[in-house]
């Protein structure tokens, strides 16, 4: 699995596209799924991590109301993406608005995903949280996710 790691500023062409970091084609060369996620931005998952994740999300039971709500709108708001020779990526306009993505983007590298940010909303949920991450008093859940809830 790639490590997608780093914070890149770029603007969004006329079409909706975005020029991918260098270091992030290549985790993406195998396609690229797009999705509505948390906090007002988009996930965007190589190959390898979409399919650990879809079946994540797809495995609780049909009878848990939370589950199906959470499945609904992450498959519901998925789109598959590629590349193109440029690297460039093509963000749908119905995800663009549905996170209010403007001319002006941020692309977060999290690991095993990365996530599309408008600039303006990036830089506010940044100041947020930065203080409470240098002073060490902002740390992980720990626990695993069970039908879109963390469990410890």
């Amino acid at each position: 699995m790639a490590e997608l790691l780093g914070t890149h500023g770029y603007q969004l062409d006329p079409k909706g596209r975005i020029s991918l970091p260098a270091k992030f084609r290549e985790a993406f060369a195998d396609g690229c799924w797009l999705t509505i996620g948390q906090d007002g931005c988009l996930f965007a998952f190589p190959r390898a991590e979409w399919q650990r994740r879809a079946a994540e999300v797809a495995s609780p039971p049909l009878s848990d109301a939370d589950a199906r709500a959470y499945q609904r709108l992450f498959f519901g708001s998925s789109e598959e993406a590629a590349l193109d020779a440029q690297g460039r990526l093509t963000i749908p306009a119905r995800l663009r608005d549905a996170v209010g993505l403007g001319r002006e983007v941020v692309v977060v590298g999290v690991y095993d995903r990365m996530e599309i940010w408008d600039r303006r909303s990036f830089e506010r949920y940044e100041r947020t949280y930065a203080g409470a991450y240098t002073a060490g008093t902002l740390a992980p859940a720990s626990g695993s996710l069970v039908g879109g809830r963390v469990v410890r």
